[in-house]
């Protein structure tokens, strides 16, 4: 692919379309919804508007089921040394940095690894999301990055733009003069042969859950604040005035201030007040929350359940949103694989160790309700036909099987050890 400016203006002005369309989603996620601004106003009335974020606890509510176990590196051809390098490179920032590059993806769709080489010569990676980068992809099943800008300013001080261009082995970086000029000021190389940027995907679709919740979250918050403003000052109340004049604008205002009206004897003053039950407004809150959780497969972790529920009983609730969570879980699998490719890769290059990503099996724990009595009962059952890594492998709270299994050995051999020192001993003591 010839890589040129032109192309890579092309993208620039893709990037720019794409934070027009994205800005939506960063807003929704920090609350800065459509009704602080497109509410319907009432002059000199309450016109608070309520603002409840299901968007941002959705989002967080399935990272922390997804991925709020640490992930587990597992040898298809038992090479612990190879487990203990990459926990030892991956074990201090893999398990945020893997939360964040998932949030992102959720948020917007897609998100995006960068895998770089810190300045103390560790491999690492950060993420970015469609705001701050494009990724032109190649057209085959593969899919791979063959090229992507990255934006951002020179520093926060600065309102000078720079984009950072990848392709092949190289990073040119340039100034945005405008949208139609750039200027390029550096070019560097990298290790590896293409672009260490890696898509990480929300959904097959690439679709934000704002695109499915929206209409009916913009609803509720309407419907909520509506609700706010009736109480506080009876939003929808005309005064009523009976065997009297009229009162003009300003004898309004007046009244209004000192809270107070002064008519004839004969006259009758009182609200005319909408009838409209508390039960209309609570079915449609109720009707709008129960229809975002279903949108949305979720369930409202707070609602009242029974005490004698069983573990088994609560994931049964949890089966849509655990199905959705497994989706993610396959999305940031195929993110770490290419991942442990480029970490592979780099070692081969900077230490020559040669390795094959393929032998590496992941485990992701999700971090919900598990009836832990009925895995020990079923791992004991069958103790025999699987082997112990197997079993051990689905017990939520072991993190990686062979490193337990390898604990569990040195215990067993300090037991016979002592228990030889033992025996020795009190022969010594018998002669």
């Amino acid at each position: 692919m010839k890589v040129d400016k032109e192309l890579i203006l092309r993208c620039l002005k893709e990037l720019r379309k794409n934070q027009v369309k994205y800005k939506v989603y960063k807003n929704y996620f920090d609350g800065n919804m459509d009704i602080l601004r497109n509410y319907a106003m009432n002059e000199s009335r309450s016109n608070q508007k309520v603002v409840v974020n299901f968007f941002k606890k959705f989002i967080n509510d399935e990272i922390a089921y997804a991925i709020g176990n640490p992930i587990s590196y597992i040898s298809t051809v038992g090479d612990n040394d190879l487990i203990s390098t990459i926990d030892l490179n991956f074990g201090y920032w893999s398990k945020v940095h893997d939360q964040e590059l998932l949030k992102q993806a959720n948020i917007f769709g897609e998100s995006y690894e960068l895998h770089y080489i810190s300045e103390s010569g560790d491999f690492k990676a950060t993420v970015y999301n469609p705001l701050q980068m494009f990724v032109l992809e190649s057209g085959n099943a593969e899919k791979e990055v063959e090229l992507a800008i990255q934006i951002y300013k020179e520093n926060i001080f600065s309102e000078n733009e720079m984009i950072d261009v990848y392709y092949g082995n190289v990073i040119e970086h340039y100034q945005i003069i405008d949208d139609e000029t750039i200027k390029l000021t550096g070019r560097n190389t990298h290790i590896f042969d293409k672009p260490p940027i890696v898509v990480c995907s929300a959904n097959t679709e690439r679709k934000s859950m704002l695109d499915n919740i929206k209409s009916e979250n913009d609803a509720f918050n309407t419907v909520l604040s509506d609700y706010v403003n009736e109480i506080s000052d009876f939003r929808n109340a005309l005064l009523k005035i009976t065997g009297a004049e009229l009162l003009d604008e300003n004898e309004l205002k007046e009244m209004k201030r000192v809270g107070a009206i002064q008519v004839p004897a004969s006259a009758e003053v009182s609200y005319l007040i909408k009838n409209m039950e508390d039960s209309f407004i609570q079915n449609s809150l109720t009707t709008l929350e129960d229809k975002i959780y279903k949108l949305a497969s979720h369930i409202d972790t707070n609602e009242k359940l029974q005490s004698n529920l069983s573990g088994t009983a609560l994931r049964s609730r949890m089966i849509a949103l655990e199905n959705k969570c497994l989706l993610m879980q396959s999305m940031i699998e195929l993110v770490i694989k290419k991942r442990l490719k480029n970490f592979f890769e780099y070692l081969r290059i900077t230490k020559g160790q040669e390795y094959d990503y393929r032998t590496i099996k992941l485990k992701l724990t999700m971090n919900i309700p598990s009836d832990v009595n009925l895995i020990a009962d079923t791992i004991s059952k069958l103790r025999g036909l699987a082997s112990d890594e197997t079993l051990l492998s689905l017990l939520p709270f072991v993190e990686n099987p062979q490193i337990e299994l390898e604990k569990r050995r040195k215990e067993e051999l300090k037991i016979d050890l002592d228990d030889v020192d033992y025996i020795a001993n009190k022969n010594n003591l018998g002669d």
